[in-house]
């Protein structure tokens, strides 16, 4: 079968084996994949769990194939999940912190960008759903950024607070967008972006949208979704005494940001970091996914087959659309 895989910085479409399922394990039929900011950085410079070979994590399909011992799916069931399951196993999952689970790497899906797709038996055990009839393949593999988004809320622990600033103008930075407004917050987006910016005023209807050149007030909570070094250096400036920052985008391993130690620990500034998601985000965020999918249907910003996921790319690279679906 063709797979595309990162080949030290480009992409390759290569002919590898069609998948076989082991115990606990399922393949599917890629109806769908969804490129990401993920993806992307570890195209451009490198990711720590995603290195050369095959890549590519949200993804849509259809069960061709059940290993021995799986329950609860069989052959033609419309799927989607996430792209880890917890071992359960290991210091972390018995602490109940699964989104660190020991494991993660082993039991993480890979290869989305491909006709054919091996589920790990953890996944298949916890974080794959079958697909509900009225979400499209098409938007179905977001659950997997939004459960991300959605244990970046759980960790901020909104209650009290208010006034939200988002900075960034990506799909993640959308995704916060509406989980924030379905609880209520007043949620302001800052970014670079006209043409994004337009876009997420227009589909989410945030209560305000700025870019760096406006005049930013203090907020009770800023979350940073840019993964930008110059970006985490500036978030606290926007926030008010007593407030939260949540730094959900991942830098390069080895990167160090100053903070105002003075300010932070004076004005009480608790800053949060969120990584991946949890069983309990994932199954969420299907349930937000299937009645909100219309929302974000702008996030899919044009639709390649699989021998041009470069163009798709080379696009996200310059700064050009939110994600593209990519038909195996």
């Amino acid at each position: 079968m063709k797979a595309a895989v990162i080949d030290n910085g480009k992409v390759r479409i290569v002919e590898v084996p069609e998948p076989e399922p082991g115990e606990g394990e399922v393949i599917i039929r890629v109806e769908y994949a969804l490129t990401d900011g993920t993806d992307l950085k570890a195209l451009l410079r490198g990711h720590h769990l995603i290195g050369n070979g095959p890549f590519g994590h949200e993804y849509s399909g259809v069960v061709v194939k059940v290993g021995e011992g799986v329950e609860g799916f069989k052959v033609g069931d419309e799927v989607v999940g996430a792209n880890t399951g917890p071992c359960y196993t290991c210091q972390m999952c018995r602490r109940g912190r699964y989104n660190l689970c020991e494991n993660l790497k082993d039991n993480m899906v890979l290869g989305a960008y491909a006709e054919y797709l091996r589920i790990p038996a953890p996944v298949v055990r916890t974080n794959l759903y079958h697909k509900p009839p009225d979400l499209p393949f098409r938007y179905a593999p977001m659950v997997e950024p939004l459960a991300c988004v959605l244990h970046g809320v759980e960790t901020l622990n909104l209650k009290g607070y208010e006034k939200v600033l988002i900075v960034g103008t990506g799909s993640i930075a959308s995704f916060f967008v509406l989980a924030l407004k379905l609880l209520g917050h007043s949620v302001t987006v800052l970014g670079r972006n006209p043409e994004k910016l337009s876009l997420i005023a227009e589909n989410l209807k945030p209560d305000e949208v700025l870019t760096y050149t406006d005049a930013i007030g203090k907020y009770d909570v800023v979350i940073e979704s840019t993964g930008k070094e110059e970006v985490w250096k500036k978030v606290i400036n926007y926030t008010d005494r007593g407030g939260k920052v949540l730094l959900f985008g991942g830098l390069p391993s080895g990167t160090y940001v100053p903070f105002d130690a003075h300010r932070v620990h004076y004005e009480e500034i608790h800053l949060l970091t969120s990584f991946h998601h949890t069983p309990t985000s994932v199954r969420r965020a299907l349930h937000v996914l299937k009645d909100n999918w219309r929302r974000l249907a702008f996030l899919v910003s044009g639709e390649f087959p699989l021998m041009r996921i470069e163009e798709a790319f080379k696009l996200m690279a310059e700064g050009k659309g939110f994600k593209y679906a990519v038909r195996p």
